[in-house]
C-alpha cells in the first residue's frame, strides 16, 4: 500500500462527508451568519477544502498505521513496507527479501571429450533464467577431478555421457522452484551438450516476506541468537541467511518422550544434554537425481536384482527412493526397490553424535542405505553375481540443507559444549487429498484455476508444521479462494502415509480431520512429524450440484 494517496479518487465518500460536516460545523460556530448550504461557498471553497483536508488526514492515517505496531499487527495489509521495516528493526527483526532458487541439473554429451561449460550462459524454464554458481569444466570418463569446479562424465552406455552440475537462479521468487525433469533451454549450446534438464527438484526460492510474514518473526527477533531455550534454537539458525525460508522447526530434549539419545546409560531414565532437531524446511519434499553404480546380486522373480549403497553425504537425511531406472529412461516409472536397508555412518565425521541405533540416526546426515531392486529390461547372460556393475539413475526424496544446518551448529564456534546435538528431517505424512468441486451441470473449473487451488492446498498444508493435526477446513479454505458464487467445496478425503524411521509404514485416512498417532517409542508424535504434500498428490472430480439457471 503506498505511503500517500496518489489520486483524490482513493478517498471515499465517507472520509470527505465527515471532513466536511466537520468544516461545517467548525464554520457555522466561527461564523453564525455565513450560509452553508449548497452554493458558491459551499461548492467552491468548503468543498474542496474537506477534499484537501481529508486527503492529508488520509496521508496522516497511514503513517501512524505504519508506525504503531499494535496497527500493523491488527492490519499488516494497510502498513506502508517501508515503515513497517523501520518499527520491527527496533526488534532486530529484518525483512527477508526473498531466495533464490537452487537445484542440480544433469547436461548430456554427445562425446567423451573435456568440454567447458561457462558461467555466463544461462539455461531458461518457466521464463526464469538460471547460471551455474561458477565455470565447470566437464572431464572424460574416468578422469580424476583436482577440484570443485570439475566434473567427470558418466558413460550412459547408449552413446550420450552425462555430469551433473548446481545451477542457481538469476532472479528471486518462488517461481524458480522447478520440478525435477524440467527441461533447461538455452540460446546456444555449448559444443558437444546436447541438452540439459533438472537433475533435482529446484528448492529454496522464495518471494519477498510480506508484513504478516514478517510480524510472525517477532518473537524470533526477540530471542537471544544463542543455543539455549527452543525460540533461541530457531532463532539461531534463522540468522543465517541460507536457513531464513526453513518452515517449522521442533526442538525435543530433556524431558520429551520423543528424546531417548539422552538414557544410554546403565539406567534406563533420561541424562539430559541430549537435542534432537527435527525440521521441514520445504513445503513439499525434494527430489533428487543420482547416477549411481550398482551391483548384480542375483536373480529375481521377474528379472536381475541389483543392489546400491547410498552414503552418508549423496542424499543426507533423505526419507525414501522413487525411482531406480537406467540413466537414458526419463519416461517410464523405473524399476521395483524391493529391499532398503538402513544403517548409520560415524566414521570420520567432524562432530560425532551419541546414536546407538538405526532408529535414532534415521532421517540424520549421518544415515546411510543399501537398496536392492529388480532390473527386468537386462538379460541375464554375461552376469557375474558380486562382479557385474552397471550404472543407474536413482531418485531420492527429502528435505533440503538438512546437512547443513547439522554442520553449521555443531560448529565449534557455535554449539553448546554440555549439549549433544542431531539435526534429522521431520518424520514424513505422505498426504493425499482428493475432493469434489460442485459445479453448474457442463461447467468445469479452469486448468489455470486448479493449477493455482493445488499450489494453495499445498502451501496451506505445509503451514500447519508441527500440530499433529490435519484438518479438512484448512483443505476447504484454501479452495474456496478461487471459486466462485455458483461453485463449491464438496467431500474431502484426506489419506497419510507414515514411513515412521525404523522404516514401517503406518496409514491415515479421514475426511474431516488427521491425527499424528501419539507412539514416542518409534519416533512418532505430533513433534516430530508433519505433514507434506505436492501438487501431484492432489486430485479433483466435478459434481453437478443442481443449481438452477
Amino acid at each position: 500500500m503506498p505511503l500517500e494517496i496518489s489520486s483524490l479518487r482513493e478517498l471515499s465518500e465517507e472520509q470527505v462527508a465527515d471532513m466536511l460536516a466537520t468544516f461545517s460545523a467548525l464554520m457555522q460556530e466561527r461564523h453564525p451568519n455565513v450560509e452553508l448550504t449548497r452554493g458558491a461557498f459551499h461548492d467552491l471553497v468548503l468543498y474542496f477544502n474537506s477534499v484537501l483536508n481529508a486527503a492529508v488526514k488520509e496521508n496522516i492515517d497511514r503513517i501512524l498505521r505504519s508506525r504503531s505496531l499494535l496497527e500493523i499487527t491488527n492490519d499488516p495489509a494497510l502498513a506502508e513496507d517501508e515503515l513497517v521495516d523501520h518499527v520491527l528493526s527496533n526488534f532486530n527483526v529484518s525483512r527477508n527479501p526473498g531466495a533464490f532458487a537452487t537445484g542440480t541439473a544433469t547436461f548430456v554429451f554427445l562425446q567423451p571429450i573435456q568440454t567447458n561449460i561457462s558461467a555466463t550462459t544461462e539455461y531458461t524454464a518457466a521464463s526464469i533464467s538460471f547460471l551455474p554458481p561458477n565455470a565447470f569444466t566437464v572431464l572424460p570418463p574416468g578422469s580424476t577431478p583436482e577440484n570443485e569446479t570439475q566434473r567427470v562424465m558418466i558413460d550412459v552406455g547408449d552413446g550420450t555421457y552425462l555430469a551433473t552440475i548446481p545451477l542457481v537462479a538469476t532472479t528471486r521468487g518462488a517461481a524458480g522452484n522447478i520440478r525435477r525433469g524440467t527441461e533447461l533451454r538455452a540460446a546456444s549450446l555449448p559444443n558437444n551438450l546436447s541438452e540439459v534438464f533438472a537433475a533435482s527438484d529446484f528448492v529454496a526460492g522464495a518471494d519477498a516476506a510480506t508484513n504478516q510474514e514478517y510480524l510472525n518473526k517477532l518473537s524470533l527477533g526477540l530471542a537471544a541468537k544463542t543455543i539455549g531455550g527452543r525460540k533461541n534454537y530457531e532463532a539461531f539458525i534463522r540468522s543465517f541467511d541460507a536457513y531464513k525460508n526453513l518452515l517449522h522447526c521442533s526442538i525435543l530434549g530433556y524431558g520429551d518422550a520423543e528424546q531417548q539419545r539422552d538414557q544410554h546409560s546403565l539406567f534406563p531414565i533420561s541424562g539430559g544434554g541430549k537435542t534432537d532437531i527435527y525440521l521441514q524446511t520445504n513445503a513439499a519434499v525434494q527430489e533428487i537425481e543420482h547416477t549411481i553404480t550398482a551391483t548384480y546380486i542375483g536373480l529375481g522373480t521377474e528379472g536381475t536384482i541389483w543392489q546400491a549403497t547410498i552414503p552418508r553425504n549423496l542424499a543426507p537425511g533423505f526419507y525414501d527412493v522413487v525411482r531406480v531406472a537406467k540413466p537414458n529412461d526419463s519416461t517410464t516409472n523405473g524399476y521395483a526397490v524391493v529391499q532398503d536397508i538402513r544403517g548409520v555412518d560415524l566414521t570420520a565425521a567432524t562432530y560425532i553424535p551419541d546414536i546407538m541405533t538405526v532408529e535414532e540416526g534415521a532421517y540424520s546426515p549421518y544415515q546411510t542405505a543399501i537398496v536392492q531392486f529388480e532390473d527386468t529390461d537386462t538379460p541375464t547372460a554375461g552376469l557375474v553375481i558380486n562382479e557385474t556393475k552397471a550404472a543407474y539413475k536413482l531418485t531420492t526424496r527429502g528435505q533440503p540443507l538438512i546437512a547443513d544446518i547439522q554442520a553449521t551448529l555443531t560448529d565449534r564456534d557455535n554449539r553448546s559444549r554440555g549439549s549433544d546435538l542431531l539435526v534429522k528431517a521431520a518424520v514424513p505424512c505422505f498426504t493425499n487429498v482428493s475432493f469434489e468441486i460442485k459445479t453448474d451441470a457442463n461447467d468445469i473449473v479452469s486448468d489455470e484455476t486448479i493449477a493455482l487451488i493445488k499450489q494453495e492446498i499445498v502451501a496451506a498444508v505445509a503451514a500447519v508444521g508441527f500440530s499433529g493435526q490435519l484438518h479438512s477446513s484448512v483443505i476447504a479454505n484454501a479452495i474456496h479462494k478461487h471459486l466462485t458464487g455458483r461453485q463449491a467445496v464438496g467431500h474431502i478425503d484426506m489419506f497419510g502415509k507414515i514411513r515412521r524411521p525404523d522404516g514401517s509404514i503406518g496409514y491415515l485416512r479421514d475426511g474431516t480431520i488427521l491425527k499424528i498417532p501419539n507412539d514416542p517409542t518409534r519416533f512418532v508424535t505430533g513433534r516430530t512429524t508433519v505433514f507434506i504434500t505436492g501438487v501431484d498428490d492432489i486430485a479433483v472430480t466435478y459434481t453437478a450440484a443442481g443449481y438452477t439457471v
